[in-house]
C-alpha cells in the first residue's frame, strides 16, 4: 500500500518484474542467469558505455587516454555480449527479460558512437529483435518531439559535469526550500 521510492535502473526492472510477474524467470536459476545478466550490465556496459559516451560526445579538449580507454572497454563489453548471444536469442533464459531491457540501450546506439557492429553478429541480430518489438518502439519514439541535438550550453555542461558532493547537496537543499 504505502508508496515506496526507487531510484537505480536495476532495481526499478526488478521492482517492476517481480510486481507484474513478467520479464523475469519464475525458476530459481532462471533467476539467478536473469540478475547476473542485470547486474552485469550495471556494473559494466552501463558504466564503460556511458563513459564512452561522455569522452565521444560532450568531453571538451583531447582526452586521447580516456577515450580510448572507454572505446577498448565499450567494445569489449559487445564482445562478452557476442559470445553470450552465441545460439541464443536472449541474454537469459528462454525468454526476453530486465536483463535484455537494461543491456539493449546501449547497443542501439553503437553506431552512433563509433561502434559499428559488423564485427559482432549475434549482438546485431538481438540489437534488431528487441527494436522490433512494437512497445520497444513505442518507447523509444516516446518523448521523441522533445529531444534536441544541440550540444549543451556552458551552464549546463557546468549542471552535468562538474558536481561535487558539496555542490550536490547544495543544490537538494534550495530544491527541498522551494518545494
Amino acid at each position: 500500500g504505502k508508496p515506496v521510492t526507487i531510484f537505480e535502473s536495476g532495481a526499478i526492472l526488478l521492482h517492476l518484474a517481480r510486481k507484474t510477474g513478467k520479464f523475469l524467470a519464475a525458476d530459481p536459476v532462471g533467476e539467478k542467469e536473469t540478475l547476473e545478466w542485470l547486474f552485469w550490465q550495471v556494473g559494466n556496459l552501463g558504466p564503460m558505455a556511458g563513459q564512452h559516451s561522455h569522452f565521444w560526445n560532450y568531453a571538451d579538449g583531447d582526452h586521447e587516454y580516456a577515450a580510448t580507454r572507454y572505446a577498448n572497454e565499450y567494445n569489449r563489453c559487445i564482445g562478452v555480449l557476442e559470445r553470450r548471444l552465441d545460439g541464443r536469442d536472449w541474454l537469459a533464459g528462454d525468454a526476453y527479460s530486465i536483463a535484455d531491457m537494461a543491456s539493449w540501450p546501449w547497443i542501439l546506439i553503437a553506431k552512433a558512437m563509433g561502434q559499428p557492429l559488423d564485427d559482432f553478429p549475434n549482438v546485431s541480430r538481438w540489437r534488431n529483435a528487441i527494436k522490433n518489438r512494437p512497445a520497444v518502439q513505442k518507447g523509444v519514439d516516446l518523448g521523441k518531439d522533445l529531444r534536441r541535438t544541440a550540444p549543451p550550453t556552458d551552464e549546463e555542461r557546468k549542471l552535468l559535469y562538474q558536481q561535487t558532493a558539496q555542490s550536490t547537496a547544495a543544490l537538494a537543499e534550495t530544491a527541498s526550500k522551494d518545494g
